[in-house]
């Protein structure tokens, strides 16, 4: 005698208690979203002329430290000229030149250090010190606050920015 198989009924996957879950999942995920308020200042469209803008007087600082081993040379205006090289072992001799750069522009207060790769931390650290502030005791440079006045101040630079040497 034959046998006859059985067929086997493959069972149909219910997917109705996955969907409930999955929808549950999206109704919590949104209810602890956080939204943002997105606020709209409505202006009018700006004013355009065709009259050339007139140059400023001044030309920025743009003051920039290039330090080695042997000494620091001290750059100004976008072009980068050099103002004056000092040796590294006169620091004092620094700080003067950035107490007449700072009388020069007192608007300014931001340098940009370049060190060499293999200059040393802490002497880094004493130059940076040199041009933050004034360290002889009877001197002020002018500075100018946020409404245009001017007052003596002892801060030269006090925003110091890293740029690494190519």
């Amino acid at each position: 005698m034959l046998k006859r198989k059985k067929l086997n009924k493959m069972p149909k996957l219910n997917l109705i208690p996955i969907l409930d879950a999955i929808f549950i999942f999206i109704f919590f995920l949104l209810m602890s979203a956080q939204f943002l308020d997105i606020y709209e200042i409505g202006s009018d469209a700006p004013i355009t002329t065709t009259l050339t803008q007139p140059k400023p007087d001044k030309e920025p600082l743009n003051l920039t430290l290039e330090i080695s081993n042997q000494d620091v040379v001290v750059k100004t205006g976008v072009d980068g000229n050099v103002y004056k090289k000092i040796k590294t072992t006169n620091l004092q001799a620094l700080n003067d030149v950035l107490i007449e750069l700072k009388n020069k522009h007192p608007e300014e207060n931001s340098a940009i250090l370049k060190p060499n790769s293999n200059y040393e931390y802490h002497k880094i650290v004493k130059v940076i010190d040199h041009t933050r502030e004034v360290l002889k005791a009877d001197v002020f440079v002018t500075a100018v606050d946020e409404k245009k006045r001017r007052y003596p101040s002892k801060v030269l630079f006090d925003k110091i920015i890293f740029e690494t040497q190519n």
